[in-house]
Order: C-alpha cells, then sequence, then structure tokens
C-alpha cells in the first residue's frame, strides 16, 4: 500500500494534467471541437483545390454584371435599361430562366428570396409566375427561415409570394439558411439545418436549397451520411470561384448569349442562379474564404457537388466519455514516455507522436474524409510531453545536486559539477577502470610526538582543531587544480590527478606540482599563524608518483567510497619514508620527473630500493621556472 501511495505521489503532475484534460473535455466541449474544427480547415486548405465534378454551374449576378448593368442607359434594348437599379425587375429573372432552359440545363435554383411583392408592380411578378409555371418542378425558388429572440422568439419561415409559390408547385422552395459555428465560419451542409428546424416548423420545411435543386432535376440525394454522432461538413473544392462560375450578363447580352448557347456549355447541367457581387454582401466564411468570404451561393454548389460525387466529410461529435478517454490516453502516453530520462528525448518523442496524429487526422481527413478526434488527442500528446519533460528536468537537476553535494565531499567542484552535469554516465566515470594517474600524499613530520605532548597536557580538541585547519587548506590546494581527494589517514592525505576524469599525463603531474608548491605555501603561512600564537609549528612532507591504479566506487552495501588501488599508491607511500630519511619537503617518482620534462628545475636524489620494484631514481624540485606567479 505504501508504495502504491509513493507511485501516486512521484506521478501526481502526470495524473494532474490527466484530470485536466479530462476536465476540459467535460467543462468545454464546443471550445474543443472549434479547435478540431479549425483544424478541418486547415486540413482542406493544406490539401489544395480539387476538381469539381462536372454537372454542377453557378450564374453569378457578380460586380462585372452590375457594372455592365449601370452603363446600360444608352442601350437599344429596354429590358437592359432596366437594370441600372437594385433590385432588378423579376422579369428578368423569367428572361434568364427561359434562357437557361434553351440552353438544355436540368434544372435551376434561384438564391434570392421574393417573399414580398415586386416593387415594378404586379405584372412584373406575373410575368416571372408564368415563366416558372411552365418549367416546374424544374425551377426551385430561395426560403428563409428567421429566428426571432426575446420573449416572443421563435422560428418563422419567409417563402416565395403565393402568386410565384402556386406557379412553383408543390415543395419546390430550398432554404438559403446554414449553420454559423461561434467563430463565425460556416461549415455544416446547409441541409443539416434544415433537417434541425423541421423538428420545430414541421414536416412540410423545405430541404436546404442545394438538396431541393437535385431533387427537382430527379437525381439521387444521399439521406443517411448523417451517422450516428457524426456531423456532415461541407468539403470544399477551393477558393471562391473554384467551381465553374458564369456571369449573369453573359444570358442577358444578346450575343453573348447567342455564343453561349451555341457552345452547349451548359447542356445537362444543374444551375444555381444567386448573387456573388460584394456589394451585395452574401459573403461567408468558410474554408479557403477567410478574408474575402465565399458567396451563399457557391456554398449551396459546394453542398451539391459533394452529393454528385457521393462525398462525406464526417467529424465526430466529442461525448463526454470521450473527454473521460482523452485523459487516460494522455497520462498513459506521458507515463510511457519515462522510459527516456533525458527531458528533451521525451519531449522530442512525444512532439513526434503528436506530429504523427496531426498528419494521420490529415490523411482521414483527405482520405477517407473522417475527423476523429486526434487533433485533441495530439494537443494532449504535446501538453504530456511537455509535463513529463518538465518533471525529468526537476528530477534530473535534483540527481546533479545530490550527486554534487556527494561527489563534493572527495572531488573539486569543478570535478564535481562536470560529473554531476552527467549523471546518466556518472555510474560509467566512478565504476572501476584502469587509469593513469599522479598520486599526491602529504604527511606530517613527527606527528606521533605532537600528538602525544598535546594529549598529555589536555588539548586534544585544539589538536583536532589545528589538523581540520591544515586538511582545508590541503583539499582546498588540490581541488583548486582539479585534483580528487582520495582519503585521510591520520595526519596524512592522499589525492590523485587524472581520476575520475581523465586528462593527458604531463597535464596531471603538472597539476600535483602546483598543487604540493601550494600546499607548501599554505602551511608556511599556518605556521605563522600558530607561530603568533605561541603554538609550535609543523612540518611536512609531500610526495608524488604516477603509475596504474585501479579506480572506482569500492566498498560494502551500507558504505562506499570512491578510491583508487595500485603500484602508485603504494609507491607514494614508500617514497614519504625516502623523503623524510633525504630531509626534502616535496620528492617524486622518476615517472613524474619525466612527465615534468624541462618545466621545473629537478634535482636527482640518487636511485633507491623500493620494495616490490626494481631501483629507481627519486627528484625533489630545486627551482621553478613556469608558473610561479600562480604560486605567490
Amino acid at each position: 500500500m505504501a508504495t502504491k501511495g509513493k507511485w501516486i505521489q512521484r506521478q501526481a503532475a502526470v495524473l494532474s494534467l490527466g484530470v485536466v484534460i479530462a476536465g476540459i473535455g467535460l467543462l468545454y466541449p464546443n471550445q474543443i471541437e472549434l479547435l478540431e474544427l479549425a483544424f478541418v480547415d486547415a486540413a482542406q486548405e493544406l490539401r489544395g483545390p480539387r476538381r469539381v465534378p462536372d454537372g454542377i454551374t453557378i450564374v453569378a449576378i457578380d460586380d462585372f454584371s452590375l457594372q455592365q448593368a449601370f452603363n446600360t442607359d444608352l442601350s437599344e434594348r429596354s429590358d437592359l435599361r432596366s437594370l441600372q437599379h437594385w433590385p432588378w425587375p423579376r422579369k428578368i429573372y423569367a428572361t434568364v430562366l427561359d434562357r437557361l432552359f434553351a440552353c438544355g440545363v436540368k434544372a435551376v435554383g434561384v438564391d434570392l428570396l421574393f417573399d414580398s411583392p415586386s416593387i415594378y408592380g404586379p405584372n412584373d411578378d406575373q410575368v416571372l409566375a408564368v415563366t416558372l409555371k411552365r418549367f416546374q418542378p424544374k425551377v426551385v425558388l430561395a426560403a428563409q427561415v428567421l429566428e426571432s429572440r426575446g420573449a416572443v422568439g421563435g422560428l418563422s419561415l419567409l417563402r416565395a409570394t403565393p402568386a410565384l409559390s402556386a406557379a412553383l408547385g408543390t415543395n419546390q422552395h430550398g432554404l438559403l439558411n446554414g449553420f454559423q459555428d461561434v467563430d463565425g465560419v460556416i461549415r455544416q451542409r446547409p441541409n443539416t439545418y434544415a433537417t434541425t428546424v423541421s423538428k420545430s416548423l414541421g414536416k412540410n420545411t423545405p430541404l436546404s436549397l442545394g438538396i431541393a435543386l437535385l431533387q427537382a432535376a430527379d437525381l439521387p440525394v444521399d439521406h443517411h451520411v448523417q451517422w450516428d454522432g457524426w456531423l456532415p461538413l461541407l468539403d470544399p473544392y477551393g477558393p471562391p470561384r473554384t467551381i465553374p462560375t458564369l456571369s449573369i450578363w453573359q444570358l442577358l447580352e444578346p450575343n453573348s448569349y447567342a455564343a453561349l448557347k451555341e457552345s452547349g456549355q451548359l447542356r445537362n447541367q444543374l444551375v444555381l442562379l444567386g448573387p456573388t457581387a460584394t456589394a451585395l454582401q452574401d459573403l461567408h466564411q468558410t474554408a479557403f474564404a477567410r478574408g474575402a468570404g465565399m458567396p451563399g451561393v457557391e456554398v449551396h454548389a459546394t453542398e451539391i457537388a459533394n452529393q454528385i460525387e457521393g462525398r462525406a466529410l464526417l467529424f465526430l461529435h466529442k461525448s463526454p466519455g470521450w473527454s473521460l478517454l482523452l485523459g487516460v490516453m494522455v497520462v498513459l502516453m506521458a507515463l510511457a514516455s519515462q522510459r527516456w530520462e533525458r527531458p528533451l528525448t521525451r519531449l522530442g518523442m512525444l512532439t513526434a507522436i503528436a506530429s504523427g496524429l496531426l498528419l494521420l487526422s490529415l490523411l482521414f481527413i483527405a482520405q477517407l474524409g473522417l475527423e476523429v478526434g486526434l487533433v485533441s488527442l495530439s494537443a494532449g500528446a504535446l501538453a504530456a510531453g511537455v509535463i513529463s519533460s518538465a518533471g525529468a528536468t526537476l528530477k534530473l537537476q535534483w540527481q546533479k545536486r545530490r550527486l554534487r553535494q556527494s561527489l563534493g565531499r572527495y572531488l573539486s567542484p569543478a570535478v564535481a559539477a562536470e560529473i554531476a552535469n552527467q549523471p546518466e554516465e556518472a555510474d560509467d566515470i566512478l565504476g572501476g577502470r584502469l587509469t593513469e594517474v599522479v598520486v599526491l600524499m602529504t604527511d606530517i613530520r613527527n606527528f606521533t610526538s605532537f600528538t602525544q605532548s598535546m594529549s598529555a597536557s589536555g588539548q586534544v580538541p585544539r589538536l583536532v582543531e589545528r589538523l581540520n585547519l591544515y586538511f582545508s587548506e590541503v583539499v582546498e590546494a588540490i581541488h583548486q587544480r582539479g585534483g580528487t581527494v582520495d582519503k585521510f589517514i591520520g595526519d596524512a592525505a592522499l589525492a590523485v590527478f587524472g581520476a575520475p576524469i581523465k586528462r593527458s599525463s604531463q597535464v596531471d603531474a603538472k597539476a600535483a606540482i602546483e598543487a604540493a608548491l601550494d600546499i607548501e605555501k599554505r602551511l608556511a603561512k599556518l605556521n605563522q599563524h600558530w607561530s603568533n600564537k605561541g603554538e609550535e609549528s609543523w612540518e611536512q612532507v609531500v610526495v608524488l608518483s604516477y603509475g596504474t591504479v585501479i579506480s572506482g566506487n569500492i566498498g560494502s552495501r551500507s558504505r562506499m567510497d570512491y578510491t583508487v588501488i595500485g603500484d602508485a599508491v603504494n609507491t607514494a607511500s614508500r617514497l614519504e619514508k625516502i623523503a623524510k630519511q633525504s630531509n626534502q619537503t616535496v620528492v617524486m617518482s622518476e615517472e613524474v620527473a619525466q612527465l615534468l620534462g624541462d618545466q621545473w628545475t629537478l634535482k636527482n636524489l640518487g636511485s633507491y630500493e623500493i620494495r616490490g620494484q626494481k631501483a629507481q631514481y627519486v627528484y625533489t624540485i630545486k627551482s621553478v621556472h613556469c608558473k610561479a606567479q600562480s604560486l605567490n
């Protein structure tokens, strides 16, 4: 039970992230869906424009047509002169319908609302009504739902005037309305709106303009694209005017109309007639058209084109269960990432997973027409990467600090920091291995008699205080030059240069001799201090040896120390006796002298038999030729 509690405590940040992700999904489902819908837009735009299926054409009341109509004051044709003011007479649309069907179109949907009598008089309506009756049921006129709010809020349906509706026949209206998401973008198919409002307005509510036009042309309509829990979206083909578009002026100007009819371009086409001119303000935000806006008539044409090619872009509604599942999946990803110790590796792997999920979502949208919620999962994976890598960073910093504190007992601060900065490699660095080192050993002369004297006079605390003060100076001198203090043996200190961090042997030898001379200088200052207080001075020897040792953490399960073992250590111990015999302060082996080269003036003390080794020359330092300023 305690182990489980510790695990929960260690994973608190990850588990909290899962709760937060699930909570956001439960509390703000609309915002989550809006994020995913925005990604759908981006995916469509990234995919780029695609081919529009044959059979659909827009006849646009565009800026060019309005400009041409404005300049018809000198035209010999009275019908064209009547176009100088908006709205145009309805007899103009009668002419357009006549010419469209003369060109062989299948059916026409009019994206203009004729809900009130013509401002040009009853005869104007009558001309259009006669034309509508002649071509029924191949013409669909627009209807619109008005949504009023407040105390008398409700829905009302606007249709064409009774005269025009009677001429159309039964069910020849199509709704212009469509759902607009909270960010102002139209994404859902217009017929989804028609299906929704029919629950309030009744079964006689018109279908969307596009679906009504398909039925008027006796073309099949897929009414089953709205699977349970899935929302059908428009799948645009590109920016405005991607769907084939003709200017209405090409049907109104006699010469252009003759050429158009001759070309056969409109034969067997479904035609949507509606405004695209900026001044007529029927522009909407959609994918591919966030700036200039997509004309409403092209939104309806997109629904028709999607139906013609049997294409469905389905968006998965997110239930509360999905939010909980999302939180669990984020936690699992964060836990799985803990197999990587390095924070950047964790962040990189989870970022790669998040990117992979986005790419997979792109493929689903582009190839299968499905948005299944991978975007929110990708965002969750990225959040898991940030939280998990942040936790790993804190853990790594804690490990570095703990390791630096532990190593600081016997390593120089610089070496301890270097190892602590790579804690994952600390075991290799501090583990057992063979290496060449320079061994430095200090020893106080006649310390035994000094100890007996101070013990007899009851000055043991002062003895310990002096010894600690001395060792502090020794350690600082060694650490300043990158050495490692191995251990203290009574009044002796053992240090190595070259482990655990290896430098060149020449660099290690140079650092060791500088440390030895610095220790001499520091003891001289201590002696001066003690002498001023009337206390006895100390003398010491410092010996240097070089050779191969085994270095590493050695000890028991309950206690372990970093140390070195080998002939170089034994040699240093035996050189200490030679130093005392020869009355020299600093003594070094022949190997150390060779490493120092001509940087220092050395004195040969002669050849000595060293137990366990062949006879070798022993040296002391005579004078300093370089780096003297570092010892002042």
